[in-house]
């Protein structure tokens, strides 16, 4: 059993927004120890991180990560054209160019210090999803998108049953293969039928998965479904339908009303906040300092870097506090021990992991050291988490622990050699955008 000994690390309160220098002792895949000072166990590796915040590693709780290279081809186009644009692409798309779209997606988020990523793939990639998250070493859980309400010419149509068969297939595949865990993931009202939603929902609680779906996310489909249900609105339908509950996430979550807001708060589903993809393709800006104020449990995602360009949950965890600031013109709101808070604890709950999103005794040792004293835009020994959320990235993560071992070291990666998976990738990525230009 591997045992690390973390001495002199400033352990982070994000009730307070303070630190304190403790030592960690972990042992195997769990946290065994947190005291002011421990005896290193016979065999024990000592790592000396003086001045670095041990805070929980992170949870990217909305993502497609098949989408990883599609920064820069899918820019600046409006939504619609956008969304049909980004079909033709995923159709065009090699096995091999999206294993390391998708490995490139998990290993950036692992140098962000993200150890969760709720991904939401197609069926068509299923497998290079799962062979770059095996191999990437991070935790997944996944879902295969579907859809059968045409909401576009580009909208690939199933049956239910289809649906059914290919949720059984990605439960059967993925479901506790190795840091793997599957959920049920249609792609949400209005192109997903009120039927399909429903026995998507009872296939999930059957077997304990997560339902991951799209929420209010354009004003004209939300518009669309409210028309359709004769509701207010899509949370309204989703209500109806029987689908909300502390096991459902709600990506984006934007064309919410004040009563929507409440019937959530109710169910205790979980929305999904992705400010770079909402302000980049223009969806709009969510109640999120209104559902924190109701106890809804918000969580953080990074979506597909086709929208968002960014794997870095810091960025999104700085935006997300400053679009909430100038929205309600209100300085204190969503305070950063909030945003912290949004990205682990919150999003590992979402997700249904037990032991994880906290630092503590017992817990699994899932858990990042942030170097903040090697920035020279950083330094400031008194103010280091405020600092680390509205001045930093996620490059100033220095080492990432997932199940006690470490995947990153002074910013290496342990177990990959980047520039031969960078070599690897690159022609792979030229290859992808030259069938893009002859679309």
């Amino acid at each position: 059993m591997k045992k690390y000994l973390i001495r002199n690390c400033e352990l982070a309160n994000f009730d307070t927004m303070t630190t304190s220098t403790r030592e960690i002792l972990v042992e195997g895949e769990r946290i065994s120890k947190i005291a002011e000072k421990i005896e290193a166990p016979e065999g024990c590796e000592i790592i000396d991180a003086k001045g670095m915040i041990a805070m929980p590693s992170f949870a990217d709780c909305h993502a497609h990560l098949t989408q990883s290279v599609l920064k820069g081809p899918m820019d600046d186009y409006p939504i619609t054209t956008w969304l049909v644009r980004l079909f033709g692409i995923e159709d065009i798309m090699s096995p091999e160019e999206n294993y390391y779209s998708s490995l490139l997606g998990c290993l950036t988020a692992l140098r962000c210090g993200t150890t969760v990523i709720n991904d939401m793939a197609g069926w068509d990639i299923l497998d290079p999803v799962i062979q770059a998250v095996h191999d990437s070493k991070i935790r997944a859980t996944i879902g295969i998108s579907t859809t059968d309400v045409p909401e576009n010419e580009a909208t690939p149509i199933i049956s239910i049953d289809e649906a059914l068969r290919r949720s059984e297939v990605v439960y059967n595949k993925v479901h506790n293969n190795g840091k793997m865990r599957a959920s049920v993931a249609p792609a949400g009202l209005p192109a997903v039928s009120g039927r399909m939603a429903q026995e998507l929902k009872k296939f999930a609680n059957e077997r304990g998965l997560v339902f991951h779906t799209h929420l209010g996310e354009g004003k004209m489909e939300t518009n669309n479904v409210a028309k359709a249900y004769g509701l207010g609105g899509e949370a309204e339908a989703l209500e109806q339908l029987g689908i909300l509950d502390k096991n459902t996430l709600l990506a984006h979550s934007i064309w919410l009303s004040d009563h929507e807001l409440d019937i959530i708060a109710a169910s205790g589903a979980n929305p999904v906040h992705c400010p770079c993809t909402n302000l980049k393709i223009a969806d709009g800006i969510p109640k999120i300092a209104a559902m924190v104020k109701r106890g809804i449990n918000v969580t953080i995602g990074c979506d597909g870097e086709a929208s968002s360009s960014n794997r870095d949950m810091i960025r999104e965890a700085r935006l997300a506090a400053y679009l909430q600031k100038g929205w309600t013109l209100d300085p204190c709101v969503l305070d950063a021990g909030t945003v912290y808070k949004m990205m682990t604890i919150n999003g590992m709950r979402a997700l249904g992991y037990d032991g994880l999103g906290e630092l503590k005794e017992g817990n699994i040792a899932d858990f990042i050291l942030v170097d903040m004293d090697h920035d020279i835009a950083l330094i400031n020994p008194d103010f280091k988490l405020n600092n680390f959320l509205y001045a930093g990235d996620g490059r100033n993560v220095d080492t990432v622990f997932l199940g006690g071992e470490i995947l990153l070291r002074h910013g290496k990666f342990t177990f990959i050699d980047e520039e031969e998976i960078v070599a690897k990738a690159t022609p792979v990525i030229r290859g992808l955008n030259k069938k893009i230009m002859n679309m």
